[in-house]
């Protein structure tokens, strides 16, 4: 098992990367999170792998 970390600022471009990684790869799982820090929103992914 191996996990993947994609943080970004913007919903639409973490959207494209994590689709990227389920169309290559065997994914288990993914882990959505959202974390205000300094007056921006941060989109975090947790891709987890079946590696």
């Amino acid at each position: 098992m191996q996990i993947e970390t994609v943080q970004t600022e913007e919903l639409a471009q973490l959207d494209k990367i994590v689709n990227e990684i389920i169309e290559q790869r065997n994914v288990i799982d993914i882990k959505l999170t959202t974390t205000v820090f300094q007056e921006k929103i941060l989109y975090t992914a947790l891709v987890i792998l079946d590696e």
